[in-house]
């Protein structure tokens, strides 16, 4: 058979100039009629070529910004992974640890914490590890939710400031009062009452609110520390694939608001999303990166349609060397400052040993409504994982947790694989 049609097919090429248009036509599909496999070969051939040209031109694209109707807050297990859904039958891929994502949130649910949000990043990639919020229904998400104040978080941009202005970790100040309110007697050095001192680290872990207000006053001003501020992104939107809500931020001329706003007493508002780019920052040397969440998009076939890019430099926040004598401040909260207690067990043994963890606190209570807002943002590392991250809890008047244990027992999930009371 194979030969009988090859001969036909030579036979129409051969009669070519003196058969017809028409009939060279008929006796060509006669020919392959009879010898099918060669216009299946043919056929198949040329699917096979517009298939990988179709592939060839088809590149997904890059993730540059904004991911329209997508909402993080929404994330759902999906086998071994996190995605939401987007519109026209999209789905979104997300970065999250399954484990640690479950974990956390169980945690949060088990201590009906009302609002409440924690965040973890990739120290070295900017990517969501963990991506957990709390709140009233209706109410904005609170991960990205600049409403909270700062607090005292805000004091390492002023460490920053003081350490750009000369003063460096060991830098010694005497001081008495200021623990929970400032007054302008507060502000006055009185060898008489200041008869505690500290270094510029231990006032750090300690929140010594009267040291960062003199020091503040002392060496920098209005339109230094609002730079300084700004440097770490406060007044600015945090670049991430759904909207964040800018820090808002002012920088009072007169002279106690001024010492009150270097010392976070309400000038400046954070999220926890950009709280823990501030943590990476320190860890990173300085400079803010972009966090990221979503892996890649796919659509309603599961194709990928749109994937994440390289990791990408935000801005630079503070040099190298005002980076490295912030993380050495941030060990003193852990080791002997106000988050001692939420990582040491009663006879002061570490609740994470080999873990190196530092960290800053913040509390501040707003009265109408009530809301006692505390803070633990940080760094944690051993052998082989460095994770940054942002813990915010607001209590009603009866207290469920502190932000700086429930920093703690997150990082027992990540570390250790459970948390512990």
């Amino acid at each position: 058979m194979q030969r009988r049609g090859l001969s036909l097919v030579a036979l129409s090429c051969a009669l070519a100039g003196a058969i017809p248009g028409v009939l060279l036509a008929r006796r060509v599909a006669d020919a392959q009629r009879r010898v099918p496999h060669l216009a299946l070969a043919q056929t198949g051939a040329r699917g096979a070529d517009a298939s990988t040209a179709a592939q060839a031109a088809f590149r997904p694209t890059t993730i540059d910004g904004v991911v329209q109707g997508f909402d993080p807050s929404q994330a759902r297990r999906d086998r071994d992974r996190y995605t939401t859904d987007l519109s026209g039958g999209r789905k979104a891929v997300l970065t999250l640890d399954p484990n640690w994502q479950r974990a956390v949130s169980a945690l949060v649910a088990a201590h009906q914490i009302p609002r409440s949000s924690v965040v973890v990043l990739d120290t070295d990639t900017g990517r969501v590890r963990v991506y957990v919020t709390r709140g009233e229904a209706g109410a904005p998400d609170l991960a990205r939710d600049a409403a909270p104040p700062a607090a005292s978080v805000f004091k390492i941009v002023t460490a920053g400031a003081l350490v750009g202005a000369g003063l460096n970790v060991e830098t010694e100040t005497c001081f008495s009062g200021g623990w929970h309110r400032l007054s302008l007697r507060d502000l006055e050095s009185n060898p008489r009452r200041d008869r505690d001192c500290v270094s510029l680290g231990q006032a750090f872990g300690r929140s010594a609110n009267t040291v960062f207000a003199r020091r503040a006053v002392e060496r920098l001003n209005t339109a230094g520390l609002l730079a300084a501020a700004r440097a770490w992104g406060f007044g600015e939107a945090v670049p991430f694939e759904a909207p964040v809500t800018a820090g808002a931020i002012d920088m009072p001329d007169d002279r106690l608001e001024f010492a009150r706003a270097a010392a976070g007493f309400w000038h400046s508002h954070l999220s926890p999303m950009h709280g823990a780019t501030i943590a990476q920052a320190i860890a990173r040397g300085g400079e803010l990166q972009r966090p990221w969440i979503i892996d890649h998009v796919e659509d309603a076939q599961g194709r990928t349609v749109m994937q994440h890019g390289a990791p990408r430099a935000w801005r630079r926040a503070v040099s190298a060397d005002t980076a490295a004598a912030l993380s050495r401040m941030m060990t003193f909260s852990v080791s002997e400052g106000t988050a001692s207690r939420a990582f040491h067990d009663p006879a002061g043994r570490p609740f994470l040993p080999g873990v190196d963890v530092g960290g800053k606190t913040g509390t501040l209570t707003a009265a109408t409504p009530y809301r006692a807002y505390t803070w633990f943002v940080g760094n944690a590392r051993d052998a082989s994982t460095r994770v940054s991250f942002a813990v915010m809890v607001a209590n009603d008047p009866v207290w469920r947790i502190k932000a700086s244990t429930l920093a703690r027992q997150v990082l027992q999930i990540v570390y250790r694989g459970r948390a512990t009371d």
